[in-house]
Order: structure tokens, then C-alpha cells, then sequence
């Protein structure tokens, strides 16, 4: 099993707010105000806890879409869309600075962003704020200070676990981009994308405002993948088959590199034990037949004197009938 200095933490369920987009009303008000979320996520913490791993971080991963502005009610709380206030109340409540508060930003998706001014096509503008991290004004930065801010009006700490579940950008175009950036080729250009992932590799982890910086952050991501029958182009693979990455210098030439063949596939232990399971398999066999052998042995006896009985017994009676009828 893996060891405990192996695991960095459990996540329970993933943007589970946005589940009212793909689910039915019954089953939205089940797992929110029904408590099957909270019920659930207890479960499974006591089993991974029996497991050896109690002690270890603990999360249910949301987007920054749940983040309110609001110093009484900071999170989301909607009956129709998710209770993840309430959620995270109880959370909290139960399990300390256990519980790890994860959060989705997305920048590439804000709908707060516009065209420039006079033009259909164009985002020069607002795009400098989008793709940076390490000014005042940098989007991703400030969505991860506002949503630090929330949790401090939840817990009245500082210094609760903060991990940032994904961050990315998409090249080419993510079939969900619904806002005006979507009119804007340079967007989602492969320019915009390395320059973004640039400013993420560069990025120190500090917010402004002073506030504390996240504990972690996952980058978004690998390869390409759908999302719920969507294509998304956030990966810096196109595929698990690309030899190289979307972004590389002109010179670079991927080169693909077959796999060493295992020089001794089969050890003489695993043969040593492939034969000892065999001949452990026979020899129970052989004990078992040998246990019931005076009960084969008497039902193969027995059913020809069963036979010869029944038979003799038809003669008999075929014998009588005859006599009669004469």
C-alpha cells in the first residue's frame, strides 16, 4: 500500500456547483440540501482514515465562481446551484486546519473582459492583465487574494491550507469559451499560451494586497482532454502521443525512443513459484478425492443394484400382466 509520505491530501468531488448545468433538479437538492454531499464526504474520510492516513489534508475542490465578495456569507449558497458555504462551514467545523480550501481559477474564462473599444476582433487591452502574475493588477493573482480573503471572514485565520486545484490556458479554443474573448484570435493564440505559462513558471506565489499565498498550486494541464464532450486545449501535449510540447524553440526535433526490453522476463522465482502453486493445486485436489473416495467408491456400487432391482421389478410385473391376459 502506499505509505502516508507518499499522499498529499484527498479530495472528495470536483466543481460540484456546477452540477445543476448537467443534472436534474431532484438530484441537485439530494446531494446539497438533501446532505448527501456532507454525508458523503465524511464516509470517506473515516475510510481513509482506517486506511492509516488520518491526519492528512482533506478537500472538495471548487471553482471561483463560489466566491461571494461577501463578508457574511462568502461562499455560494444557492438550494438551485449548491450550498458551499454551508458545506465548508461544516467542514471546517469538523475538521480544523485539516481541511484544505481548493479552488479552479481560470482567468482565460473571466466574463469581465472586453474588446477594445471600436474594434470586433481585437483585446490588446484587457489581455496584459489576463496573461501576467507578478503586477497589481494581474487577474489570476487577485482571484486567488480575493478567495484567501473569503476564507479568512469564514474561519477568522490566515492561515488556512489553500491549494489552487487548476490554473491554465487554452490553445486553441476551448469550445466553452462563451465570452467576448472568443471573438479575439490573438486570445487564444499559442503566443498568448506560452506567454502564460511563462509568467506561471516565473511567478514567485505572491499576492498583492499582502494577503498569504497559496500553499500549492496544480498547473492545468498534461494534455489536451474533453470536458463533460467538450474539447479543451489546456495541456501542453496535444496528446498523449505528442513526442513534444506545443510551445519549443524552431531547433527542437522530438524524437521517440522505443522501450528497453526486459532482458529476464520470467525469474527462476516466479517460475519456483508458479510451480509450487501448482503443485499445491494438485495436491489438494489428490486430498480431496482421497477424503470422499468411500463415498464415490459406494455410489458407484450402488447405483447398478438400483438398476438391477428397478429392472427386476419392471420383469416381474411385465411377467404378471402377461399371465393375466392369458
Amino acid at each position: 500500500m502506499v505509505g502516508r509520505e507518499h499522499v498529499m491530501g484527498l479530495a472528495i468531488g470536483n466543481e460540484l456547483e456546477l452540477l445543476y448545468n448537467h443534472a436534474g433538479t431532484e438530484c441537485i437538492r439530494e446531494l446539497w440540501s438533501g446532505g448527501r454531499l456532507w454525508q458523503t464526504f465524511q464516509s470517506r474520510v473515516a475510510e481513509f482514515d482506517q486506511m492509516g492516513f488520518s491526519g492528512i489534508p482533506v478537500t472538495s475542490v471548487f471553482t471561483a465562481g463560489v466566491l461571494t465578495r461577501s463578508p457574511v456569507v462568502p461562499f455560494l449558497e444557492n438550494p438551485s446551484q449548491g450550498l458551499v458555504n454551508t458545506f465548508l462551514q461544516q467542514a471546517v467545523r469538523k475538521y480544523g486546519k485539516r481541511y484544505a480550501f481548493t479552488f479552479n481559477v481560470y482567468p482565460y474564462f473571466d466574463p469581465n473582459l472586453h474588446l477594445d473599444p471600436g474594434t470586433k476582433d481585437k483585446c490588446d487591452l484587457d489581455l496584459p492583465r489576463v496573461t501576467c502574475w507578478d503586477k497589481p493588477t494581474c487577474l489570476g493573482p487577485n482571484i486567488m487574494a480575493s478567495a484567501r480573503k473569503q476564507m479568512h471572514f469564514l474561519t477568522r485565520r490566515w492561515d488556512d491550507l489553500f491549494w489552487i486545484g487548476e490554473i491554465g490556458w487554452s490553445s486553441p479554443q476551448a469550445s466553452l469559451l462563451g465570452t467576448n474573448m472568443a471573438d479575439c484570435p490573438q486570445f487564444s493564440s499559442l503566443n498568448t499560451f506560452q506567454t502564460f505559462y511563462n509568467g506561471f513558471l516565473e511567478w514567485d506565489l505572491t499576492l498583492p494586497q499582502g494577503v498569504p499565498a497559496p500553499d500549492h498550486i496544480f498547473y492545468f494541464t498534461l494534455r489536451d482532454a474533453l470536458n463533460f464532450g467538450n474539447q479543451e486545449h489546456f495541456g501542453l501535449l496535444t496528446s498523449c502521443l505528442s513526442l513534444g510540447c506545443k510551445i519549443a524553440t524552431p531547433s527542437f526535433r522530438p524524437q521517440s525512443c522505443p522501450l528497453p526490453k526486459p532482458k529476464n522476463p520470467l525469474s527462476w522465482q516466479v517460475w519456483g513459484f508458479a510451480a509450487l502453486g501448482v503443485l499445491l493445486a494438485l495436491s489438494g485436489a489428490v486430498t480431496c478425492l482421497y477424503v470422499r473416495w468411500p463415498n464415490v467408491k459406494s455410489m458407484v456400487r450402488r447405483e447398478p443394484k438400483s438398476s438391477s432391482k428397478r429392472r427386476l421389478k419392471e420383469d416381474t410385473r411385465a411377467a404378471e400382466d402377461s399371465d393375466s391376459s392369458e
